[in-house]
């Protein structure tokens, strides 16, 4: 029964992931201006398709995201690297030291 959970729940995380995907690119080909250009343009390509093919889905959601905070793309890079990304980081470096703790005096 367990193992059927997992299987659904990630089953259901690809879909969503797919659909929402397609949306942002959908979204993003159609207002295709000089900031998808000038953010895709910071890295001329690694010469391994599928990465480059990654690495313009993310530009094109963070562009998209950029959009509806109503900041730019560089505001939002800053905000997730640089301040985000290492506060979750942390905090779960925090909490699996909490949690070995507590296993300690478990046992």
């Amino acid at each position: 029964m367990r193992k059927l959970t997992i299987i659904l729940c990630l089953i259901i995380a690809v879909l969503v992931g797919f659909i929402l995907g397609l949306f942002v690119l959908n979204a993003g080909h159609q207002g295709a201006d000089e900031e998808y250009f000038r953010a895709l343009k910071a890295v001329n390509g690694s010469g391994i398709d599928w990465i480059d093919a990654i690495f313009r889905y993310c530009v094109v959601l963070l562009v998209q995201t950029a959009r509806f905070f109503g900041i730019s793309y560089e505001a939002l890079n800053i905000w997730v690297f640089i301040i985000v990304q290492p506060l979750i980081i942390i905090l779960l470096s925090i909490w699996i030291f909490r949690l070995r703790r507590m296993l300690r005096r478990t046992r």
